[in-house]
C-alpha cells in the first residue's frame, strides 16, 4: 500500500516565517535547515508558502534589497495543501499537474509539514 505524505514528512520539523520577515530571513532559514520552501504563518495560521523558486524570481527579477522586503510581499499567497492522510502518488500527481515542487501537508487547520516532490518520487522509488 503507498505510504501517506503524512507519513513522509512526519518527524521533520516545520520551518517557517512569519510574512513580516525579509526575504533575505525566509532564504537563510530554507539554507540553514536545507529545505526548499519555508511556510509563512501568522496567528499559527497558514498564510503563504516561500519557496526556492519565488526566491530566485525574487533576486533575477528586482534589485530591491532582500533585507528590507517582507516575505509576505513575494510568498505564493493561500497555498494549495493537501491533507496528511492522501497517498503519496496522488500528491505526486497533483504536483506534476499544477507544477509544484512543494505541497504544505495539513491535518486540519494544522501544517504538520511540507512535502516535496523530490521527496514523494523518492519514496515511491523506494518502498517499504
Amino acid at each position: 500500500m503507498d505510504r501517506t505524505v503524512g507519513e513522509i514528512v512526519a518527524g521533520k520539523p516545520v520551518v517557517w516565517v512569519r510574512s513580516s520577515d525579509s526575504v533575505r530571513q525566509a532564504a537563510r532559514a530554507m539554507y540553514d535547515k536545507d529545505v526548499g520552501a519555508v511556510v509563512v504563518m501568522e496567528e499559527g495560521r497558514l498564510r503563504g508558502i516561500f519557496t526556492e523558486r519565488d526566491a530566485l524570481r525574487f533576486f533575477a527579477a528586482t534589485r530591491r534589497n532582500p533585507y528590507t522586503i517582507d516575505v509576505g510581499v513575494v510568498m505564493t499567497r493561500d497555498p494549495v495543501t493537501v491533507a496528511a492522510d492522501i497517498p503519496a502518488e496522488e500528491a505526486r500527481r497533483l504536483m506534476l499537474a499544477k507544477g509544484f515542487r512543494h505541497l504544505p501537508v495539513m491535518e486540519g487547520e494544522t501544517v504538520v509539514g511540507v512535502v516535496s516532490l523530490r521527496g514523494v518520487a523518492f519514496d515511491l522509488s523506494w518502498p517499504g
